[in-house]
């Protein structure tokens, strides 16, 4: 005989269980069928001379080939636009003109035109704050000055053919040179809302021949004010995740009697604290990984001296980005990076004693210190091999 209180138990259980079932189904409120949906992967917000918003939406175009055979299907897509006052208004236009209802629920990239990134994408982000399909892993990217929004969308990749599709496989691959960092919405978000007030998007443009996503924008208050570019974002990678992979330094120096030359590849890693003085005195240690890649002249040996001197170059290197970095958003008296936010964080008395937004971050002292050790040369053998015999 089982127990009451057992029974009572499985009575509980499977109610709960049914419960769930029940809102998960009247969840879905929206049971459209594929067909009567246009979905939507990228879309792009742009400025017109007369001041009005453009939106571009990016949707794929699944053509049948005459045959019965349901999977044997030609890929394509195509753009549509709308303007008007305001962006939903855009979209609205857009949403009249498609025999279908825009779905959103597959959307990888929002492309933002520079001019309008400038003037202040508020009300884009509010938008997107609203609107619940949206989902926050979307990424954002700003489309340079060299194209507007709409052809830059319009434009194909010879490797990927959908544009919003380059740009999630562009960021989603597990290894490639550091020239610039992904920025989801729900990063931009998170990071506006820290002390700082600042963010970084992505920068892109393209060509006849192929998408570009390098250098990185820096906003504040919701408007670009600033770039960051070459090394420079690959710095601000390293202090803002306090790691950065695959960043390459190529160097020239007068080396013996001749000028030597080489490329290394790096990895870095920091650690940072800092002292309770005013101003703050903040110490970074960097440390690095290198990989050799190339070296010349080739009689050049990558020997134990060689390597000693390549490193205190790449060392110095190094050394003179970060400073250049930290002293161009101090100028602007911009941080980034959320050095502040963390001293707010941990102890955030000592933290309104410095002033941070006004002259805080602009008085800091930083102290950098750069430790690289060159572990692969890329030579068939070990440093300073010698041949022996014939």
């Amino acid at each position: 005989m089982i127990p009451k209180y057992y029974i009572l138990k499985i009575h509980n259980i499977l109610y709960i269980m049914l419960l769930m079932c029940f809102l998960f189904l009247v969840g879905c409120n929206d049971t459209r069928e594929i067909d009567q949906r246009t979905i939507v992967i990228g879309m792009g917000i742009d400025k017109t001379d007369d001041d009005l918003y453009e939106v571009t939406l990016q949707v794929p175009i699944l053509i049948g080939s005459g045959t019965h055979d349901a999977n044997d299907v030609n890929n394509d897509f195509n753009t549509i636009s709308g303007k008007g006052e305001y962006v939903w208004e855009a979209i609205s236009n857009i949403e009249a003109k498609t025999p279908t209802v825009l779905f959103f629920g597959h959307l990888k990239a929002i492309t933002i035109g520079e001019t309008l990134a400038r003037e202040g994408i508020d009300q884009i982000i509010d938008l997107l704050d609203r609107r619940a399909p949206l989902a926050n892993e979307v990424f954002l990217l700003i489309v340079r000055h060299k194209n507007n929004v709409k052809d830059f969308l319009d434009n194909e990749s010879p490797l990927v053919t959908l544009p919003a599709l380059y740009i999630d496989r562009y960021f989603s691959a597990d290894q490639k040179i550091s020239r610039t960092r992904e920025s989801r919405l729900y990063q931009y978000r998170r990071d506006t809302n820290m002390i700082s007030g600042a963010a970084m998007i992505p920068l892109a443009y393209s060509d006849e021949e192929s998408i570009y996503i390098e250098d990185l924008g820096i906003f504040k208050d919701q408007k670009l004010i600033t770039e960051l570019v070459n090394h420079e974002a690959g710095i601000s990678t390293l202090l803002k995740d306090e790691n950065v992979e695959h960043m390459n330094y190529s160097l020239s120096f007068p080396h013996d009697d001749h000028e030597l030359r080489t490329s290394v590849r790096v990895n870095l890693k920091m650690d940072y604290k800092y002292d309770k003085s005013n101003p703050v005195e903040i110490s970074m240690d960097i440390q690095g990984k290198g990989e050799l890649i190339f070296l010349y002249p080739e009689k050049e040996r990558a020997s134990h001296d060689t390597v000693n001197v390549i490193t205190k170059h790449l060392e110095k290197a190094i050394t003179k980005d970060i400073e250049h970095t930290i002293k161009k958003m101090k100028k602007l008296n911009i941080e980034p990076w959320l050095l502040g936010h963390r001293m707010w964080a941990f102890d955030h008395n000592y933290f309104d004693t410095l002033d941070w937004d006004k002259s805080g971050w602009r008085n800091s002292i930083i102290d950098i210190n750069v430790n690289i050790e060159i572990e692969q040369t890329g030579q068939r053998g070990m440093l300073d091999k010698r041949k022996i015999g014939k």
